[in-house]
């Protein structure tokens, strides 16, 4: 029945402090989602027929009953993946109980290339203790990503960046780009990473120099196409290296929050859509709750395009304007070269 991914925050706790992170003011709250209501809303995810379930948070592995969810997950069926600073993972004995608890798959996200932009971007040097994790997950049966997500230090230190990934035994990359982040007092974000500040540095040096490696990656494009030399967009699309498209846009996710609540996109915390054991408790009340008429107008709004330029470009399918974040912050005429 459901054929979008679901993702379930488990806890707010997280052992880093991300610069980018849309968690951080929840961060310190140290709120974990109760296990009873993880476990219902697994069972609610069963019913639906979900195939797997993607444990986040802050971060997943602190909470406390990590294993224990992971097999109940297994128990009805789901496959469990894990998004995670992978931290937890450079012990062993930690790797083989989440392998036998049933963790299929872990996204590592590195946050640098070395301690120091570690404790710059983190305020942790966790950079010995994520490559010997990355080293454990290859070595296991648990299949590994590891997730870079480009910011400010990440560019100025880009050689050193091809170096780590070179050298740091895994097998598969994904690629992603900071994005605002909502506090409660505004949208904030550091100028130098808006999509065309960074598009030359995408195409004239990322995407070249990932090539040389030679390793399997996916770049994330969630910036309005029409920053980019025509062609280039093609051209990832044609190697298989363009990763995915926004869940909110294509209203193709499931994120439930601490609370049960559902949430349109998980830099949205504060503002959810629904609620489990309120608006729904059931799979069939589930679909009734997300076809109806408040959900579904929601949808509907944020697939509009900004502009008639925009809705009527070629691209508006694959493109869709880009992360509604990068609104948030500036408006689409600032993103959008077509709409001037």
């Amino acid at each position: 029945m459901v054929k979008f991914p679901v993702w379930l925050t488990t806890n707010s706790t997280c052992n880093l402090h991300c610069k980018w992170c849309y968690h951080q003011e929840v961060a310190k709250s140290a709120k974990v989602m109760d296990y009873q209501l993880a476990k219902k809303l697994v069972d609610l995810c069963a019913g639906l027929s979900a195939r797997r379930i993607t444990l986040i948070g802050g971060e997943p592995t602190l909470y406390p009953h990590f294993l224990d969810i992971t097999r109940h997950n297994k128990d009805r069926g789901l496959v469990t993946t894990v998004i995670s600073n992978s931290i937890r993972f450079a012990d062993n004995e930690f790797v083989e109980e989440s392998q036998v608890a049933g963790v299929a798959a872990v996204t590592t996200s590195v946050k640098g290339s070395s301690g120091e932009e570690y404790l710059q971007s983190t305020g942790f040097d966790a950079f010995d203790l994520v490559k010997r994790a990355i080293l454990n997950l290859e070595k296991s049966r648990i299949v590994q990503h590891v997730s870079v997500t480009i910011s400010s230090p990440v560019i100025a230190n880009w050689d050193r960046m091809i170096g780590f990934i070179r050298e740091c035994g895994a097998k598969k990359f994904y690629f992603s780009f900071e994005k605002p982040t909502i506090l409660s007092g505004g949208v904030t974000f550091d100028d130098r990473m808006m999509p065309q500040n960074i598009a030359g540095f995408i195409q004239d040096t990322m995407y070249p120099s990932l090539m040389e490696t030679g390793i399997n990656f996916k770049m994330e494009l969630m910036f309005p196409h029409c920053i980019l030399r025509d062609g280039f967009v093609e051209r990832l699309e044609n190697d298989c290296h363009a990763l995915g498209s926004c869940l909110l846009t294509n209203c193709d996710g499931v994120i439930f929050d601490l609370d049960g609540s559902v949430l349109p996109c998980n830099h949205f915390i504060a503002y959810a859509l629904g609620k489990f054991g309120k608006d729904f408790k059931t799979p069939e009340e589930f679909l009734r709750w997300r076809q109806s008429g408040e959900v579904s107008r929601f949808y509907q709004t944020v697939k509009l395009a900004p502009g008639e330029k925009c809705a009527k470009c070629g691209k508006w399918s694959k493109c869709g304007a880009g992360c509604r974040l990068y609104w948030l912050y500036r408006g689409p005429n600032e993103l959008l070269p077509i709409s001037r």
